[in-house]
């Protein structure tokens, strides 16, 4: 367990001469380390943070919301030294890892090249790599203007095109939401998406061996269903989650319940038979 997990705060960290800023939240349990999506600051998951019993762990790279500085371009077992090395800091020796978009393909990599550390992995609305089942490209064309996920919403009508989500009133909060999301600079947008570059977990998946929960929603525009599919099939001891008419940012749009699936799966002593499916 992390040593801080019981205090809350935003600290700024220097690690091989860049600033990360970690952003953590109380709780009971091991704490969760959060992967975030592509351009996306941590305060983007305020919500999802305050609906989870258990301790959370953020964090800002340079050019990434409140984080200062330039970044390195880096590919992403790079960037899994990277975060380890920030676990390494906060003296966390083994956390449960989510990521989510962008930020899964970061959680498989850190999964794999750091096993040891990783106790259980959640993976949300991602796929193997950029070489999979497209999303709506009406969608996927807007999301690679370099101000980030914030500018291109306007409101909850928005968000529905963009990224799915069949209610109004959860579409809004992922609008309200993305809203406090800061603009990357033009370098941290080139940086995360050479990360992406020739990025495949395909051939390696099978040899990932801790508990894990793929979580995805049926309306997603920005990675279809069958991408996750595919991840429940290829990873060993996986149990995948569908929740019904929630789009590609479920973790706002339905933070409640994306909260009790998370922490059922992670409390879970012996999680469900893998290949198993729960909607």
């Amino acid at each position: 367990m992390c040593a801080s997990a019981d205090t809350a705060g935003v600290e700024t960290f220097h690690i091989e001469g860049e600033a990360v800023v970690v952003a953590r939240t109380s709780g009971v349990g091991p704490p969760l380390l959060m992967c975030n999506d592509f351009l996306a600051c941590y305060g983007v998951l305020d919500t999802i943070c305050d609906a989870l019993a258990r301790p959370t762990i953020r964090f800002d790279m340079p050019g990434i919301g409140e984080a200062p500085g330039t970044p390195r371009m880096r590919r992403m077992a790079q960037l899994a030294q990277r975060v380890s090395r920030v676990c390494d800091v906060l003296d966390c020796p083994e956390v449960d890892v989510l990521g989510m978009g962008w930020g899964g393909l970061l959680a498989q990599r850190l999964a794999r090249d750091h096993a040891s550390r990783v106790r259980r992995l959640v993976l949300v609305a991602t796929s193997s790599g950029p070489l999979m089942l497209p999303g709506r490209v009406a969608s996927l064309r807007r999301l690679a203007w370099p101000g980030g996920p914030g500018t291109v919403v306007a409101d909850g009508r928005d968000v529905r095109e963009l990224f799915g989500g069949r209610r109004a009133d959860e579409c809004e909060a992922v609008a309200s939401a993305l809203h406090r999301n800061r603009a990357p600079s033009r370098r941290a947008f080139a940086a995360q998406l050479y990360a992406m570059a020739g990025f495949s977990s395909l051939p390696w998946l099978h040899r990932l061996t801790m508990p894990t929960l793929v979580l995805a929603g049926d309306d997603d525009q920005v990675v279809p269903l069958p991408n996750v599919r595919l991840l429940g099939l290829l990873i060993p001891d996986s149990r995948l989650s569908i929740m019904r008419g929630a789009g590609h940012w479920l973790l706002l749009e339905r933070p409640d319940e994306a909260s009790r699936r998370i922490e059922e799966f992670l409390d879970t002593p012996h999680p469900l038979q893998p290949g198993g499916e729960a909607v």
